[in-house]
């Protein structure tokens, strides 16, 4: 016989389930509050509109059958659906987003991202999070675009009319090359005539702009439109680049890169401000406005990002 699951209920499925676990009708039709002859009724309905037998009721009390062990795991995951949906209905009944769109700024820490979402995933587990990776200028466009809520956007373009913005931390940037680069085997601090002779990696946006000169030294240039292909680049001694230290520590110790010194920079590493940013006058839903909140505390769980450990 062909199931009919057009006429299967929640209810006959919640009966199914509670039997299973309870070992017996009547002790699921206490624990539902139901008289046992209803529970009993409503587990034969549910086998003839399946066309199968889920309790073998030969012994003293009712034995799962092996259709029955398999379809019950089916049966919970079925009401576990129902029951995040209608969450999700009743908090979008409140003003809860069902999407958090975040744009992310290329050099923000994997450690700040993957602390934001897990704390996104605890607080509201009902909220699904969709990432955008973005460079420089591009981070606010798509706030102000309003294709993302929120934004963790570097200096270039978080002071962009239209936006509010809020202070987290500073990422250490580091210049890097990799160990068989001349500039690696220079032996000393690097001039500047020595740094401008050779390909320097930049990451740049969509749609050029003066933002894309920030950080530039040389006279020859390598655009890529994101840390990670940058990273790539200089590990394979194509060119020199500054990078977040999260990204880097570990070839550092692993004599992969080799951390550069250059006249006008100093030893110290350059302390890129990160902000979150959001749309003027256009907040986001509640999800939103909490991770907003909590991101200058989340950051400060990411020790790299002040340069600590930067050796």
């Amino acid at each position: 016989m062909r199931a009919s699951l057009d006429s299967v209920t929640l209810d006959q499925l919640r009966l199914f389930i509670s039997v299973a676990e309870q070992g017996s009708f009547s002790a699921a039709g206490r624990q539902l509050h139901r008289a046992q002859s209803a529970v009993s009724s409503g587990v034969a309905n549910l086998e003839s509109l399946l066309g199968l037998q889920l309790f073998d009721r030969s012994g003293h009390r009712p034995a799962l059958t092996e259709v029955g062990r398999t379809l019950l795991s089916d049966a919970r995951k079925v009401l576990d659906d129902v029951s995040v949906l209608g969450a999700r209905a009743a908090n979008v009944g409140q003003g809860l987003e069902l999407q958090l769109r975040l744009a992310v700024d290329t050099i923000c820490p994997s450690g700040l991202l993957i602390a934001s979402a897990k704390a996104l995933r605890d607080q509201y587990p009902t909220v699904s999070l969709r990432v955008q990776t973005e460079v420089l200028d591009d981070v606010a466009a798509v706030v102000l675009d309003r294709s993302c809520q929120i934004g963790i956007s570097g200096p270039v373009g978080s002071d962009a009319a239209g936006l509010e913005r809020r202070f987290l931390a500073h990422v250490a940037m580091v210049p890097v090359a990799a160990p068989e680069h001349p500039l690696a085997t220079i032996g000393r601090s690097i001039s500047h005539a020595d740094a401008r002779s050779h390909v320097q990696i930049v990451i740049s946006q969509r749609v050029a702009t003066a933002a894309d000169n920030h950080g530039v030294v040389s006279d020859a240039t390598w655009l890529v439109a994101d840390a990670s292909t940058k990273l790539e680049l200089v590990r394979a001694g194509l060119g020199w680049g500054n990078l977040p230290i999260d990204m880097v520590q570990e070839d550092l110790e692993r004599r992969r890169l080799v951390r550069l010194t250059l006249d006008e920079w100093g030893a110290e590493p350059l302390l890129v401000p990160l902000y979150v940013i959001t749309r003027r006058g256009s907040p986001p839903g509640p999800a939103g406005q909490w991770l907003v909140r909590s991101l200058p505390s989340l950051s400060g769980d990411c020790p790299r990002l002040m340069g600590a450990g930067v050796s």
